[in-house]
């Protein structure tokens, strides 16, 4: 007898679409997608690292956030948890991350918010890659 172990037998929660999508990037770095595919490791306090870590690693930054964002737009979430206008670039994914990583260093204080809004819609809508 197969017994998932987390939420609804046959649906995956946030978490586990984020994990699931992470795992199909082959270009990604496998460290990266290992240590940081995982909300709870995209805290405030974490992104730092992650960039250091990751930003010289190709395309594992901008890969990684697609499947946590899943290129959706999110500024109407980020709007009703606060987020402030100049970091409101960082809910709008369609067209991927934002490339001035510095330039936004003010929004490291945002993004537990900006985090809540991919996670909340990962929790009704597949991943980006149509895993529900």
């Amino acid at each position: 007898m197969y017994i998932r172990r987390y939420g609804i037998p046959g649906k995956r929660n946030a978490n586990q679409k984020l994990r699931t999508c992470c795992r199909r990037l082959k270009d990604a770095d496998i460290e990266c997608r290992r240590r940081y595919c995982d909300f709870n490791a995209l805290r405030p306090e974490m992104v730092v690292g992650f960039m250091a870590q990751c930003a010289p690693r190709g395309p594992t930054v901008g890969e990684m956030w697609d499947c946590a964002s899943s290129r959706v737009d999110h500024t109407p979430c980020c709007r009703r948890q606060g987020v402030i206008d100049q970091c409101v670039v960082y809910c709008e994914t369609t067209n991927g991350v934002p490339t001035d990583y510095l330039k936004y260093i003010v929004c490291l204080s945002q993004f537990d918010k900006i985090r809540f809004c991919f996670q909340e819609y990962l929790e009704t809508h597949p991943n980006i890659d149509g895993d529900l």
